[in-house]
């Protein structure tokens, strides 16, 4: 005999009649109906089932609970509204892409792989915004409002930027052309990046941290394509195979194609939530990421980013310039994480449970509220039109 209370058994072992069918999650301490996961913040229920249950671990990121909200995960921190097969797609197709532009580059088809690796990233955000359907009942110049902008924006910084006095060897830099080069320019192509989100954040239909973050990478990855095709054009007119150094070649572009268009994605992206975060949830939501959640540091820390990636790359050779911007690279990863991860957990408040809905990513049936009770993925996350579809689908059948 024990004083001890008897281990509660697992979810599909709970006997039918049992009333009422709620357990009390540890981790928010809300009374939850009893699965796998906590409906309301998304934790795993296995402690409160069982006494003697190794506690899983924490802190998974809420858009894709099979992995931690602190992991460095391009693919799930950029797209975090693709499903989970659907991600596993995008990483062989950005891997792929890599592999491409590198090989190319190692040929000698040095322009090839620029355009290649120009558009690399924004072609996989041009397809995840019309495979999820994010705003299915928005107007299309909203959808692909914020790539049309970042788009017409890198062009013409991009032309702007021929136009300046930049080139110079390493060694003979002066101080004003590094100021130019590494800070003026950066900044200047920030404020044009996140000008084009921000004009959204008027239309009060887009309430989501997620509505920022997104709106504000996808304007990034499209500046940062376009921008790199017209600096490109003096080397497009030099022919298929130009005299090039194919390892450099291969840093070159891999750091065009995937290293600073992810710096711009987490910058801009993280800056927005933060404008999302503070003009449009809930009051008592606007702390939520403390520091980095107020808009006018976050400005500071997307600024300090795009600066130091212009530094690096004036001041610095190619080999360690591009070990500065993984670095970068990695930072602007997880701050845009942070926000995407605490935004979604902040709009699980006590929301009420009024029906069911079949889990678009796992297929199972589930209380309509923040996160899946079987397989612990955000239901915020998901696209709102596919959410939509789902429940009415479910209430369909169950009518029947």
């Amino acid at each position: 005999m024990t004083d001890e209370p008897a281990a509660a058994p697992p979810p599909d072992e709970v006997p039918p009649h049992a009333a009422p069918d709620l357990i009390t999650c540890n981790q928010c301490g809300n009374q939850v109906p009893r699965l796998e996961y906590c409906i309301r913040c998304g934790d795993p229920l296995s402690d409160e089932y069982s006494a003697d249950a190794k506690r899983e671990r924490r802190g998974r990121f809420a858009a894709a609970p099979n992995e931690s909200a602190r992991a460095v995960a391009l693919i799930s921190t950029i797209f975090p509204q693709l499903p989970r097969a659907e991600m596993g797609a995008f990483r062989v197709a950005l891997g792929a892409g890599v592999a491409i532009v590198a090989g190319l580059a190692l040929l000698g088809f040095f322009p090839v792989a620029l355009v290649a690796g120009a558009v690399l990233v924004p072609l996989l955000m041009v397809l995840y915004l019309w495979i999820v359907d994010i705003y299915e009942d928005a107007p299309l110049w909203v959808i692909g409002g914020s790539i049309a902008w970042g788009a017409l924006a890198g062009v013409v910084a991009g032309v702007a930027l021929r136009a300046l006095p930049l080139s110079s060897s390493v060694g003979g830099l002066k101080l004003d052309s590094v100021l130019l080069a590494g800070v003026g320019v950066p900044l200047v192509e920030g404020a044009l990046m996140l000008a084009g989100p921000l004009a959204l954040l008027s239309m009060r239909r887009f309430n989501d941290v997620l509505d920022g973050a997104t709106f504000g990478a996808a304007s990034a990855v499209s500046f940062g394509g376009a921008h790199v095709l017209v600096q490109a054009l003096p080397i497009l007119g030099a022919g298929l195979r130009p005299q090039t150094d194919p390892l450099q070649s291969v840093v070159q572009v891999v750091s065009l194609a995937v290293l600073q268009p992810v710096i711009a994605a987490g910058a801009v992206g993280a800056v927005a939530a933060a404008f999302w975060l503070r003009y449009r949830a809930p009051v008592t939501d606007r702390r939520a990421l403390g520091l980095v959640g107020v808009p006018a540091l976050a400005l500071v820390g997307g600024a300090a980013l795009l600066v130091a990636a212009g530094v690096a790359k004036a001041v610095l050779t190619l080999v360690p310039a591009t070990l500065v911007l993984a670095v970068l690279a990695a930072l602007a990863l997880l701050w845009l994480r942070r926000a995407l991860h605490l935004g979604l957990l902040q709009e699980s408040r006590e929301i009420e449970i009024e029906r069911s809905i079949t889990c678009p990513s796992c297929g199972r049936l589930t209380p309509e509220h923040t996160f899946c009770g079987n397989c612990g993925v955000s239901l915020r996350a998901l696209p709102k039109g596919r959410r939509s579809k789902t429940a009415s689908a479910t209430e369909s059948e169950q009518r029947s």
